[in-house]
């Protein structure tokens, strides 16, 4: 093997090196929050969360969809900040909740909470 031969493998090399390390660096600093679970609200058309139990770990987040049969939201009892109570009306809305704090998150929609649309979110 000659050297420039030698010399093409190496410049090849380190090309290919940086090319994964460009790779890596970029997956790692442009990466957002984890969305941990979707819970789709009137999930096939019942005034349901699906699924209305889930558990996650801090920092997590979960997107909240609008199904069918609107409208909807999603209050936390005894967590007014985490709250969206404008109801969503269009199907596919989406909004994300994160929670940065350990603990059970209640959730109700407040127009069918009557009809026994509620959940809760295991935080750990």
């Amino acid at each position: 093997m000659t050297t420039l031969e030698k010399r093409y493998r190496s410049q090849m090399w380190m090309n290919r090196l940086f090319a994964w390390a460009i790779i890596f660096l970029s997956l790692f600093f442009l990466a957002g929050k984890a969305t941990a679970a979707d819970i789709t609200m009137g999930s096939g058309g019942n005034l349901v969360f699906e699924p209305n139990e889930i558990s996650i770990s801090t920092g997590e987040s979960v997107t909240f969809t609008n199904g069918e049969l609107p409208p909807h939201n999603v209050v936390f009892l005894n967590n007014d900040e985490l709250s969206h109570p404008d109801l969503a009306f269009m199907p596919g809305e989406t909004f994300n909740v994160t929670f940065d704090t350990a603990g059970d998150y209640e959730f109700q929609c407040e127009p069918h909470a009557g009809a026994g649309m509620k959940g809760v979110i295991h935080v750990s």
